[in-house]
């Protein structure tokens, strides 16, 4: 059983090292257009410059398409484009979601809808734009250049490192090396699993993404974000070496830093 646990997880591990997952956090820029797909003006109900301000309150570097900086201009995929959908308005409710798509159309990352049973469009837009921005303002957004891959020299001591000037495959040899072999003393690892009887008493919202989920909570906020993975029911925590996955209908959170091995049963509705 421990056997094939520590397979899984190095099988995620080299899986997602080999094939890169879109991440808001790869983005430099974000570009708002001067209208939104909906909208039957320019900047209608001020939602266009409202996003603009909201984007830059909460850390991220954003420009209406006619300010752009230059070097937006020679590297268009270093920034996502912004669109604001409002398709599940109801008779009742505003409703908008914020869509934030990459240089090829493809969709990144997706905001809560945003709501309001304000009676007039301008103030309504207004209030459910600002409530579909929680999605972002609870992301912990940081700019994180791509870094060149590197190797160690034979020659060198094992702690430098050379830059490669041209980039090279990554094989399946390479990712070896990424992936520690874990051992769990005096307890099997389904034990380990298994005695974990307490359920986090909180509860937590599973939104869909691009290659995933974020688990809101009730504020709401982004608690946790989880990766898909080729494994049914697996998912990798980003920013973590941990895994969440289905066992007997509960969802397992394991972490595993090498000399400790934390297991948890958390509370999802998905």
């Amino acid at each position: 059983m421990i056997k094939k646990i520590i397979f899984t997880i190095s099988f995620i591990i080299i899986t997602v090292c080999g094939n890169a997952q879109k991440n808001i956090n790869d983005y430099k820029y974000i570009i708002i257009p001067n209208s939104f797909e909906f909208s039957k003006s320019d900047d209608q109900y001020q939602l266009n410059s409202l996003s603009e301000f909201l984007f830059k309150k909460y850390g991220y570097e954003a420009y209406l398409i006619d300010n752009v900086p230059e070097d937006i201009k020679s590297d268009r995929c270093s920034a996502l484009t912004a669109d604001v959908s409002n398709e599940e308005k109801t008779m009742f409710k505003t409703r908008v979601e914020v869509i934030l798509k990459d240089c090829y159309g493809e969709v990144v990352i997706k905001s809560k809808i945003g709501e309001s049973r304000l009676k007039e469009y301008p103030k309504a837009y207004n209030q459910a734009l600002r409530d579909a921005f929680e999605t972002f303002k609870n992301l912990n957004y940081k700019y994180v250049a791509k870094e060149k891959i590197v190797e160690t020299s034979k020659e060198e001591e094992p702690t430098v490192m050379k830059v490669v000037a041209k980039e090279k495959e990554i094989t399946e040899e390479d990712t070896k090396v990424l992936v520690p072999k874990v051992e769990v003393k005096d307890k099997k690892a389904e034990d380990v699993v298994s005695s974990s009887k307490e359920t986090t008493s909180e509860l937590y919202y599973a939104q869909a993404i691009t290659n995933g989920f974020q688990l809101v909570n009730s504020e709401p906020k982004v608690v946790m974000i989880l990766l898909a993975t080729y494994a049914k029911d697996v998912f990798l925590v980003k920013d973590k070496n941990a895994i969440v996955f289905n066992k007997d209908d509960q969802w397992i959170y394991s972490q595993n830093e090498g000399t400790s091995l934390e297991v948890r049963v958390l509370d999802i509705k998905f």
